[in-house]
C-alpha cells in the first residue's frame, strides 16, 4: 500500500444522498442501481434513515445487499435474474465489493511467490532440479560423472504475472466507478492496459488453475466474475442489483422471524379440488398438492400443546398509520382467506391422529411501516383490525389484525427465527383482541 499513490475525490457523493428512502424509488424498485455514474440505493418503503453518519450509512447498505442476495436463493418461482436484476445480465456485486475491499486491504496483487521452470540458464535451484531432472552419466567407471543439460531455475518476472497486476487494476477502477462510493475517498489509479474480455478470461483461468493460495484464487475467481459480466454486457454504463417485488422478500423474512418449519407448515395447508364424472374419491394425491392454499406464516407460541396458533399474511402495501384510506389495506379476498385458514385448522383438530396445538387461533396482516426510530431496535404497532359480517358466532381469528412491523428491525434479524420477538407479536395480538369492544370471549 505504501506505493499507491491515493487522490481524495472532491466530486464523491455523501451517503446519505446516494440512498434513497420512503418508497421514491422508480418502479418499486428495491436494491442498487448505477447509471451514467450515478449510484442511487433504494430502500424498501418503511425503512428509516439511520443516525446521520457514514458508517451507519455503510452498514445499512451492506445489509440490504446481504438480505437480497439471502433471499434471491430462498424463494420459489422468482428466478434470479427477475428478482436480482432488471438487466439480461446478473450484476455480480459481490464480486465488486470484493476487489475493492481486497485493494483497500492489499494493495494492488502483485506476485510475490518465487516461479519456477526449466531452463538452461539462470538462477539454479538444485534441490528442485536433482528431484525433478534426469542427469545424464558420462565417462566410465570408475570415473563416471554425472550431467545436467537442463535445470530448474528461479524465475523472478513472467509475463503472466504483469497482466494479472494489470487486469487487477482495471477490475479495481471499475469497482471503484460503480460502487466506490460506498468505501473511501480513496481514488485508485486509471488502468492502462485496454479491455480485452477474451485473453483477461484465459488469463484468470489459466492463474486460478495454478494457484494453491486460496485467497488470491478467491480474488482472482472475482476479478473473473466482474470481467465475464463486462464482456457479456453491450451497455456497461447501468447496472443494478436489486428487485421491482420486494413483497416475496417481505414475506419470507416474516416467515423466517416468525414461522414454524416449512415441512411442519404443510399440514396447515386447506386443499380444494374437482369431481369429475361422480368419482367420490375425488381428486389424486398430485392434484391436491397443486391446488393447496398456503398461508404465508403460521406462529405459535411457546406452549407446546396449549400453544395459541396465530396465521400471518405478510402485506407489503405502503399504508401509513392513522390513513382512513381502506383501499390500502387488503380487500375481502386477503379477509375471507384467513378466515378460511384459521376454520381450516378448527376443522382440524376435530379429527384423530391429528397433532394440531389446542390453543386459541389468532389471525393477522403484517405490513411495513417506518416507527421513526434510526436504530435497528424492535418495534411493532396495532392499527386495526379487518372483519366480515356473516358470522353470527364470533371467534378470534374472525378479526384480523393489522399489525405494522418496522422495516429496519426485521431486516437485521434475518433469517433466523426470534423467541422474544415471536412472544412480542403473540402479546400485542392477544391483548388487542381481549381488549373491551374486541373478540366475544367464549
Amino acid at each position: 500500500m505504501k506505493d499507491l499513490e491515493y487522490k481524495p475525490r472532491s466530486d464523491r457523493p455523501e451517503l446519505k444522498k446516494v440512498c434513497v428512502y420512503n418508497g421514491e424509488q422508480e418502479e418499486g424498485f428495491v436494491g442498487l442501481r448505477y447509471s451514467d455514474g450515478v449510484l442511487n440505493v433504494c430502500f424498501p418503503f418503511g425503512y428509516s434513515k439511520p443516525a446521520d453518519d457514514e458508517k451507519e450509512y455503510r452498514k445499512d447498505i451492506m445489509n440490504l445487499i446481504t438480505v437480497l442476495t439471502e433471499y434471491s436463493k430462498k424463494i420459489d418461482g422468482v428466478g434470479q435474474s427477475s428478482l436480482l436484476n432488471d438487466d439480461d445480465v446478473a450484476f455480480p456485486i459481490h464480486a465488486y465489493i470484493h476487489v475493492f475491499n481486497f485493494f483497500l486491504s492489499h494493495g494492488y496483487y502483485v506476485e510475490k511467490e518465487s516461479s519456477y521452470g526449466k531452463a538452461k540458464s539462470g538462477k539454479i535451484n538444485w534441490s528442485k532440479t536433482i528431484k525433478t531432472i534426469r542427469p545424464y552419466v558420462t565417462g566410465c567407471s570408475p570415473n563416471e560423472s554425472i550431467v545436467y543439460l537442463d535445470f530448474i531455475t528461479r524465475k523472478f518476472y513472467n509475463k503472466e504475472s504483469e497482466i494479472i497486476t494489470q487486469i487487477h487494476k482495471y477490475c479495481v477502477y471499475e469497482s471503484y466507478e460503480k460502487i466506490g462510493c460506498l468505501f473511501e475517498y480513496f481514488q485508485p489509479e486509471k488502468p492502462i492496459v485496454p479491455f480485452n474480455a477474451e485473453m483477461f478470461v484465459s488469463i484468470l483461468k489459466s492463474k486460478i488453475s495454478k494457484t494453491f493460495n486460496e485467497k488470491y484464487v478467491l480474488l482472482f475467481r472475482n476479478m473473473l466474475d466482474i470481467v465475464c459480466y463486462m464482456g457479456r454486457k453491450e451497455n456497461n454504463s447501468k447496472a443494478s442489483y436489486g428487485t421491482k417485488n420486494f413483497e416475496y422478500v417481505w414475506e419470507k423474512l416474516i416467515d423466517d422471524v416468525f414461522g414454524i418449519d416449512k415441512e411442519e407448515k404443510k399440514k396447515y395447508y386447506p386443499h380444494c379440488f374437482w369431481n369429475i364424472g361422480g368419482d367420490d374419491k375425488g381428486a389424486d394425491e398430485d392434484d391436491t398438492k397443486k391446488t393447496a392454499l398456503r398461508p404465508d406464516t403460521i406462529m405459535r407460541s411457546s406452549l407446546e400443546n396449549d400453544a395459541k396458533i396465530f396465521v400471518l399474511d405478510a402485506k407489503y402495501y405502503q399504508y401509513d398509520k392513522g390513513e382512513k384510506n381502506v383501499s390500502k389495506l387488503p380487500g375481502t379476498g386477503s379477509i375471507i382467506k384467513q378466515i378460511a385458514y384459521a376454520e381450516f385448522i378448527e376443522e382440524m383438530r376435530k379429527e384423530k391422529g391429528k397433532s394440531f396445538p389446542r390453543g386459541k387461533i389468532y389471525n393477522a396482516f403484517i405490513l411495513p411501516y417506518n416507527s421513526k426510530k434510526n436504530d435497528s431496535s424492535y418495534a411493532l404497532d396495532c392499527f386495526g383490525y379487518a372483519g366480515c359480517d356473516w358470522k353470527k358466532t364470533k371467534k378470534p381469528y374472525h378479526k384480523i389484525y393489522g399489525i405494522l412491523l418496522d422495516v429496519r428491525a426485521i431486516m437485521y434479524r434475518h433469517p433466523k427465527s426470534s423467541n422474544p420477538d415471536i412472544q412480542e407479536l403473540a402479546n400485542l395480538i392477544v391483548k388487542v383482541s381481549n381488549k373491551k369492544g374486541g373478540i366475544e370471549k367464549k
